[in-house]
């Protein structure tokens, strides 16, 4: 409702500014970029207010402010700056310390981040509603998040999608931690045997609290309300950090504006009276949405009180004494972590350069989460004020001589995503490996001719992943040589009577039971049904000449149904599997020798339908 509002607000801005435009030359344009503004297609709005500003000679500087700002939407940080000086250059005066303060967070974003990149997730994790607040669990096996989407509960509720090696599985609703009021989850325990949740659990509760459920290796238990940390007002957004410490957002009384951030320690078996972490925090608007880091000291929070986009942005502040209230300025982080719409419950998974973020920077009326990559910048860096002269000053975290750190080798990888008959495909392609024991992912993105590049620490062996609608998944692995490298890329189109040998699929001997590192494999066929709802398939086994025709025959038969069977465990529906048996009837190789035996039996993916 709050962004709704906004959107109406900011709208209504819109039109007065070209209201009063309109018999200038460009108004007829600026109107046309305000309908795709409103739509969330940035791009053609650029386009339009930039024919407005021609047919208007310059003349009208909400023209180049407005260029300036659907840039930022864009994540186009150079052309962002060049608008927003133009709009300095003019003279006007109206929106001119919001223009400086763009400007100042885009030049200091450098400073925060090595990197950052967005990348797509499957179509299928989300709904039509609000996706929001994905956490992972802390063995990163599984996401959890809150929605929207229809269920056997109203309105929002707690989902999870399991992590595969290539991708991830369906969304399922966790109906022990739901019921028909507003649930989510913030966090867990470091054993990931407590989760920490908020929400209307109790019938009698109207505003939200935080609450606490423990697993006992089967299920959730019953949430409870965790009554030292909540009031009379609204508790959210509990995330704690290494078992100590509660961070979380309230509008308790004793705070500074709307809602605030406040911790609570854990000891001696229960939590502390809450404190506000301060004035440096917290503003008299609001801010919500804390995360710790793992380094313990670097704080990511959501606010509409600290100068921003637009909206809530995201933000970072480094604890700088003993105690939670001592903090260094919080600084946006910039583009295109934050967007000119709302950007909050920032999330950093262990050990990894992986994250999430939730927004809705589309325009859509619904907030989504989306996948982040990035790396902080090392040491890190904040802001202080200087005591004596009152200035900003920047200061770098750590020794005043670190030690030399031997940068990485880098490889520049150049490549062509091509479909079998030659034709470009424009896809992202994730390259994904464990360096230095973290989970290293960094993703490249086909331009119209299906060509990409990027840069990556060389010597290591990546899992490379290409899951595009309309083609079967493409699995491999990589390892690129110092300097440049070449990898191409063939996807196979998902084509009616079109056969699929599911490669290394194994049972145990004898059996129809499929091996754990056969389901493992499956888990590619998963992705590619869930990717592509519209097809359906025949999953057909076949054996070699060992035993009786009858036997293989039967033997055959069932491990289709266990393959049908594993896929449908998994989020896939019964309705588009067929399983059948062939036994020793379709050999691709000679049964005379062990090799062609062993190809001889094999478990094939056969598309009958692409538009179920």
């Amino acid at each position: 409702m709050r962004k709704q509002i906004l959107l109406i607000l900011l709208t209504g801005i819109i039109l007065l500014l070209t209201a009063s435009l309109y018999a200038q030359s460009g108004s007829r344009y600026a109107l046309e970029a305000m309908e795709y503004f409103q739509r969330g297609e940035y791009r053609n709005a650029i386009e339009q207010y930039k024919l407005a500003d021609r047919a208007a000679d310059g003349q009208v500087p909400a023209y180049r402010f407005w260029l300036g700002r659907l840039y930022i939407a864009d994540n186009d940080t150079l052309n962002a700056r060049l608008w927003l000086n133009r709009y300095l250059d003019s003279g006007e005066e109206r929106n001119r310390t919001e223009v400086q303060n763009y400007l100042r967070i885009l030049d200091r974003q450098t400073k925060i981040f090595d990197s950052f990149e967005i990348s797509r997730l499957p179509r299928y994790i989300f709904s039509w509603n609000s996706d929001y607040g994905a956490i992972m669990s802390p063995d990163n096996n599984y996401l959890y998040f809150t929605s929207l989407r229809p269920s056997s509960y109203e309105k929002e509720n707690i989902w999870r999608a399991e992590r595969f090696s290539s991708g991830w599985g369906r969304p399922e609703l966790m109906p022990n931690l739901n019921t028909d009021k507003n649930e989510a989850v913030g966090s867990f325990s470091m054993d990931g045997n407590t989760a920490y949740l908020f929400g209307n659990f109790e019938r009698n509760k109207i505003d939200g609290d935080i609450y606490i459920s423990t697993f006992n290796g089967s299920r959730w238990s019953s949430p409870v309300n965790l009554t030292a940390v909540n009031s009379d007002q609204v508790e959210l957004h509990p995330m704690v950090f290494q078992d100590k410490w509660m961070f979380f957002t309230s509008s308790r009384e004793g705070g500074f504006g709307g809602t605030d951030i406040w911790v609570s320690e854990f000891a001696d078996g229960a939590w502390s009276l809450p404190q506000n972490l301060g004035p440096m925090i917290n503003t008299a608007q609001n801010e919500q949405t804390p995360f710790l880091d793992f380094d313990g000291i670097t704080l990511v929070f959501a606010s509409d009180g600290h100068p921003g986009f637009g909206g809530y942005d995201l933000f970072k502040a480094v604890k700088i004494g003993s105690g939670w209230q001592e903090w260094s300025i919080p600084e946006n982080l910039g583009i295109p972590a934050n967007s000119i719409r709302d950007d909050r419950f920032f999330f950093h998974a262990k050990d990894t350069n992986q994250g999430f973020i939730s927004t809705d920077r589309q325009a859509s009326g619904y907030e989504k989460f989306i996948a982040t990559n990035f790396v902080f910048t090392t040491p890190p860096s904040y802001l202080v004020r200087d005591p004596e002269t009152g200035d900003v000053i920047s200061i770098d975290v750590g020794d005043e001589t670190p030690a030399e750190i031997e940068e990485p080798l880098m490889s520049m990888v150049t490549g062509r995503v091509l479909d079998e008959d030659g034709n470009p495909v424009q896809t992202q392609i994730v390259f994904e490996a464990i360096i230095d024991g973290q989970r290293y992912r960094q993703v490249a993105n086909t331009d119209a001719n299906g060509n990409y590049t990027l840069d990556l620490p060389a010597g290591k062996t990546y899992d490379v992943v290409v899951n595009e609608e309309g083609y079967m998944i493409f699995t491999q692995t990589y390892t690129p040589q110092a300097g440049s490298d070449n990898l191409n890329i063939t996807l196979q189109k998902l084509r009616e009577e079109r056969i699929f040998v599911l490669e290394n699929i194994q049972f145990e001997f004898n059996s129809s039971q499929l091996t754990e590192a056969s389901k493992v494999i499956l888990n590619n066929s998963v992705i590619t049904l869930l990717n592509n709802p519209d097809i359906k398939v025949e999953l057909s086994g076949h054996t070699c000449n060992m035993g009786s025709a009858e036997y293989n025959l039967w033997l055959s038969e069932r491990r289709a149904q266990s393959v049908r069977n594993y896929l449908i465990s998994k989020g896939v529906e019964a309705s588009r599997l067929t399983a059948v048996g062939f036994g020793l009837t379709r050999p691709i190789e000679s049964n005379d020798s062990l090799a062609g035996r062993i190809k001889n039996r094999r478990v094939e993916f056969k598309v009958l339908d692409t538009n179920n």
